[in-house]
């Protein structure tokens, strides 16, 4: 008897999608509980999974691990687009160590940027097919995959990158919580004014702003992913001040949290269901 009969099956594909992201747009911090697949398709921007902060470019690729805590950006001059696709299954595990992709090397490259294109756009296409459409996006899926050269490890890295690395990480793990762009510089080793700098040449943004913009992409995620009340969600991302939350969420995002949750909710997944656009 197979090893994975009596589980679950060996590959599912929960859903795909793609988007042309606009200057600076970012995603996360945000944590998933099955493997997400993303393929830049053009553009450039950066993906930051913990201490680590990678410069990413077309026909590049990045996984994000069931249970890891992540953010990316899109570049400000060259702002990528790039697609998905949301997985699990019992030999995930197999499939990625065959192909160089883990937790701790979760980024790479092609083979073949034409070719994996060309099966990125095949699975695409393939969610909307009436027939057989599972087993289609799953073997385009896998002929994706097949072009994949992982073990990419991060170039040594800068000055600039340190610092960048320390405040984000920093930032990720204490975004829930009442700290200063004063902590935050702390934290990272240097003044504020150095801060500001690292921030703007490798964000685009202030340090206040990405911190602003890390809470309300976590209260986002929070909407379309949890039953918690809007006030839970509020103080769970550091807000102190319901109404200023609400304020800046519709300034954000152009609607209302609750017209949010009820647009963007993923009660199940679909092969439409696109959690990146926000």
């Amino acid at each position: 008897m197979s090893k994975y009969s009596a589980q679950k099956p060996p590959l599912i594909i929960h859903y795909c999608g793609s988007e042309v992201c606009s200057p600076k747009h970012q995603f996360g911090p945000a944590v998933r509980k099955h493997y997400l697949l993303h393929y830049i398709n053009s553009g450039q921007g950066w993906f930051s999974l913990g201490d680590k902060s990678y410069h990413m470019q077309a026909g590049w690729g990045f996984l994000i691990c069931p249970n890891t805590m992540v953010t990316y950006l899109a570049d400000e001059t060259d702002p990528w687009e790039y697609s998905w696709v949301g997985f699990s299954g019992q030999c995930c595990e197999d499939i990625l160590e065959n192909i160089g992709l883990s937790p701790s090397l979760p980024v790479y490259t092609t083979i073949d940027p034409e070719k994996s294109a060309a099966y990125m756009r095949q699975i695409l296409e393939s969610k909307y097919l009436n027939a057989g459409r599972e087993f289609a996006i799953a073997g385009a899926f896998l002929s994706f995959l097949s072009t994949v050269k992982g073990n990419i490890r991060r170039p040594e890295d800068s000055e600039l990158n340190d610092t960048a690395a320390l405040a984000t990480d920093y930032i990720f793990r204490n975004y829930s919580y009442d700290i200063s762009v004063d902590d935050v510089a702390h934290a990272a080793c240097v003044s504020r004014a150095t801060l500001y700098r690292v921030f703007k040449e490798c964000f685009g943004v202030s340090v206040q702003q990405y911190l602003m913009d890390v809470r309300i992409s976590t209260a986002a995620e929070m909407l379309s992913t949890t039953e918690y009340s809007i006030n839970e969600i509020v103080y769970s991302c550091g807000f102190s001040n319901y109404q200023y939350f609400i304020r800046l969420f519709q300034k954000k995002k152009g609607i209302s949290p609750s017209q949010y949750r009820n647009h963007f909710r993923i009660r199940n997944f679909g092969y439409d269901s696109c959690p990146d656009r926000e």
